[in-house]
């Protein structure tokens, strides 16, 4: 029992931090849940967690250990979520519909155009392949636990079980504050401000991700 403990503190120590800290997912799902509430972002919210297990066990194959080491594949990773986010941010200042704290997900704006969208299980489920704030938090979580006195599937079990449990409520936590903005959001004005906040912070993220790789090249050059 002790060298269980002596594995799961540091494992959901680590989770903690880096799952209730802001990042890509959290900002994004703040936003969804201030945009459409919390029942329209549960596929979005559930997305992340699923997805954040499956980059799990690809890491604990090996397969993260290979892509953090390849600076080519985190170059290119980092590009494709920076690029990502740039486009997330356009949408959400590009936001047309008319009243996001009542109006159902799909329902047409007046000019005939459709009202933004939630993003979809699988969507966020595959964004975690492309995040390389999650690959780093699964690499890292894997390292934590090979070195635990345990029996290999002990050691997945682990894993699987400890992050699960303190990343779904971590990233569930912003989804619920985001949606208790909803409110406020009513007025024109407020939730165009609300959506230019919202898409400087996500832009800023991509340029926070993007700043290592480009001082990396800058040396090479």
């Amino acid at each position: 029992m002790p060298d269980l403990y002596t594995t799961v503190l540091p494992l959901a120590s680590f989770a903690f931090v880096m799952s209730i800290t802001p990042g890509p997912n959290n900002l994004m799902l703040l936003s969804s849940g201030a945009r459409f509430g919390l029942r329209l972002s549960l596929a979005h919210l559930l997305g992340v967690a699923t997805g954040f297990l499956g980059l799990l066990l690809v890491c604990w194959f090996g397969v993260g250990a290979v892509v953090m080491a390849d600076p080519r594949i985190g170059s290119l990773l980092t590009v494709v979520c920076v690029l990502y986010l740039c486009w997330l941010g356009w949408l959400l200042v590009s936001d047309s519909s008319e009243s996001p704290a009542d109006a159902p997900a799909e329902q047409p704006d007046a000019a005939g155009r459709s009202a933004a969208q939630p993003m979809s299980w699988f969507a966020a489920f595959a964004f975690q392949f492309v995040n390389p704030k999650a690959w780093g938090m699964g690499v890292t979580a894997v390292s934590i636990v090979r070195n635990a006195p345990l029996s290999m599937p002990a050691k997945l079990a682990v894993l699987l079980a400890v992050c699960s449990a303190v990343n779904l409520p971590c990233v569930a936590l912003w989804t619920v504050f985001g949606a208790a903005m909803r409110q406020h959001l009513r007025r024109p004005w407020i939730r165009r401000a609300f959506n230019g906040a919202m898409a400087l912070c996500v832009v800023a993220t991509a340029l926070w991700m993007l700043g290592p790789l480009l001082s990396a090249r800058g040396h090479t050059g």
